[in-house]
């Protein structure tokens, strides 16, 4: 797709999308008088007051006080910023927003648009082999006994892939799947001998959807029943593995169905609960628990916490009861603790896992569980102290104490000051560890100022280049702030740019950095206009430039519309003034250099004299000097 340098990605797409079409995807809509009415999807709504205007092409919620247009939307519903919004509905319009990139061959295994219709197909027929295959009569008939019912496996699509090496492959002739496209999905595997094998084969499978609906990935539970004895796969669980679609550190099980039922929630804990397994999920669900999710396969990370924060405010995280469930907790308290994320850690009794608990106990007996879950740094001291006697062996007791400490470090001080509730948890938390271990509160917190300064020594470096998040934009240089304003207006305009203007002409600061890089984008050969920087620039500093900028420079084009002033002249004539005064910026620069060598007479008499006759032309050269 061509683009110009004025080229508006935004409203492009905001032009290509209908709000009513959208909003009418993801909610039930009906037409009262010349708008539309539904159900709020975030709170509780009774009767219909979500309204969408077809003519203002908006939305507005009065009971939520929430109200915009299409970004707004996917914003709200996604949790994501803006340039996620934007993703998210050119992909849906098809509109291609990073036009840069290399052109992707449509129906090609690089497609995504391709995978995503693979993955709805695969599912389908994965889901309908389960329901109707004779094959699949001992799957139906071990997960009737687990205690799934058929409403679970119509909800979670669950399927079953056969025996066969070739199933997939074999179903997919005939249509637009080849067993590339197959492959880039993760559903099949080249063999030496230059055919396919299924993936999944001979198990359960439990399609794996993103937020969107949309089947990104499968989990594969084995059937040992379907296996000579002692033939089964080594692996319990099988994940599709990293694709274009899917990364196991970026999603979460059933988040597809959960989210929508706590963001609806009127309590103002808005929480998940995250188990181990697909069926944990799956007999939370048949249990009335809507808000229980999985993790896939991996430890809880970063990134998972990122995409929990955009729908709930806490998590409880129930663990087996053994001892790995222990291990699990221990690797990720320090992560939650350190980003501030409500977690409450709940392990079961009697090393159960949360299928096997709710098949006994039912939903009511669990749910009561997670309501009574410790806060993490609580159950931090549970397991610390259990079976250690805190008086007289010192040297467990002083251990324990040591690591409750320094999960407690972990927290920034920021934090517990920015927070009256959490210093008073934190003073009674100390009161409290001083009275187990027969210490002082202040000795205890003595201990904690000392993790915590070693903690904040570790994190300087990172926490350095959050603070430069704070720009003082009123002391960017004029000339230089221009120059970069008028090149995410006219992109054309960076080759002559950059051949006149070197970064190192820049004073140091963050126009510099983002002129930088538009110089290396350029030579990359890739976009470097205002639609392409918004999406394509991570660092939170110069995204956040970018928009400024160019908010700057539609402003000051429509100040001067009509006006003679510089900024009303085009672009071309703009590039060439700035050009001439960088250019007069190094000329006086290297004046002064002169004049300060002149002063300090660490010239000899030639290189005096000929630095005298330079100066002389200089000023000659200047408008509006007569000698």
């Amino acid at each position: 797709m061509s683009q110009g340098p004025n080229f508006d990605v935004k409203d492009q797409v905001k032009q290509a999308t209908d709000v009513v079409d959208l909003i009418g995807s993801e909610m039930n809509l009906r037409r009262q008088g010349s708008i539309y009415v539904g159900h709020c999807p975030w709170h509780d709504d009774q009767k219909p007051s979500f309204q969408v205007n077809p003519n203002k092409q908006n939305w507005v919620c009065y009971p939520c006080d929430v109200r915009g247009d299409v970004f707004d939307f996917i914003m709200k519903r996604e949790g994501v910023d803006f340039r996620e919004a934007l993703e998210i509905l050119a992909e849906r319009a098809g509109i291609e927003v990073r036009s840069f990139q290399k052109k992707v061959v449509k129906g090609s295994a690089d497609d995504k648009a391709t995978l995503y219709r693979a993955m709805a197909w695969a599912e389908q027929e994965y889901h309908e082999c389960l329901l109707d295959s004779d094959a699949a009569v001992p799957i139906r008939d071990y997960l009737a006994e687990r205690g799934i019912t058929q409403e679970s496996i119509e909800r979670f699509r669950v399927g079953f892939a056969p025996l066969s090496w070739s199933w997939l492959v074999d179903r997919s002739s005939g249509t637009s799947f080849s067993p590339e496209i197959l492959q880039a999905c993760g559903l099949v595997s080249a063999n030496e001998r230059g055919g396919w094998y299924e993936r999944f084969r001979g198990r359960v499978l439990f399609p794996i959807r993103d937020t969107q609906e949309r089947t990104i990935a499968l989990g594969g539970r084995v059937v040992p029943s379907l296996y000579p004895e002692g033939d089964a796969p080594p692996a319990k669980y099988v994940n599709s593995p990293e694709t274009r679609l899917f990364s196991k550190s970026k999603n979460l099980y059933a988040l597809n169905l959960a989210r929508g039922h706590v963001q609806k929630t009127n309590v103002k804990d808005k929480r998940l609960v995250i188990v181990e397994g697909y069926t944990d999920v799956v007999a939370a669900w048949q249990a009335g628990l809507t808000n229980v999710v999985a993790a896939l396969g991996v430890a809880l990370n970063e990134q998972h916490i990122r995409l929990i924060k955009r729908f709930a405010d806490g998590i409880t995280l129930v663990l087996d009861g053994d001892e790995a469930g222990q291990r699990t907790m221990n690797t990720v308290l320090d992560l939650f603790v350190a980003h501030d994320i409500d977690l409450r850690i709940l392990s079961l009794p009697d090393g159960l896992d949360p299928f096997d608990y709710l098949m006994a106990e039912g939903g009511e007996a669990f749910q009561a569980l997670v309501d009574k879950a410790p806060d993490a740094i609580a159950h931090k001291i549970l397991v610390e102290t259990r079976g250690v006697d805190l008086v007289n062996d010192s040297h467990r007791s002083n251990q324990a104490l040591e690591n409750i400490l320094k999960t407690l470090a972990s927290i920034p001080a920021t934090v517990i000051e920015s927070s009256t509730a959490k210093s008073i948890r934190e003073d009674q938390m100390l009161m409290r560890l001083g009275r187990q271990f027969q210490l002082t509160p202040e000795m205890v917190r003595r201990r904690l100022t000392d993790l915590r300064s070693k903690t904040r020594a570790r994190i300087d470096v990172r926490e350095s280049v959050g603070e430069q998040d704070l720009v003082d934009y009123s002391k960017f240089d004029k000339k230089e702030s221009e120059l970069v304003q008028l090149l995410i207006q006219d992109p054309s305009l960076l080759d002559r740019a950059v051949e006149n203007v070197s970064p190192e002409q820049f004073r140091v600061g963050v126009l510099r950095d983002l002129y930088e890089m538009m110089g290396e984008f350029f030579h990359e050969g890739r976009g470097v206009g205002y639609q392409q920087l918004a999406v394509e620039v991570e660092d939170p500093r110069l995204r956040k430039l970018v928009d400024y900028l160019y908010d700057e420079a539609i402003a000051k084009k429509q100040i001067n519309e009509g006006q003679t002033s510089a900024y009303a002249m085009d672009f071309e004539s703009q590039l060439q003034s700035i050009i001439l005064r960088f250019n007069e910026r190094e000329v006086e620069s290297g004046t002064q250099a002169k004049i300060s060598k002149l002063h300090s007479g660490g010239l000899d008499e030639d290189e005096e004299k000929r630095a005298l006759e330079e100066l002389f032309r200089q000023q000659l050269q200047k408008p509006n000097n007569s000698v």
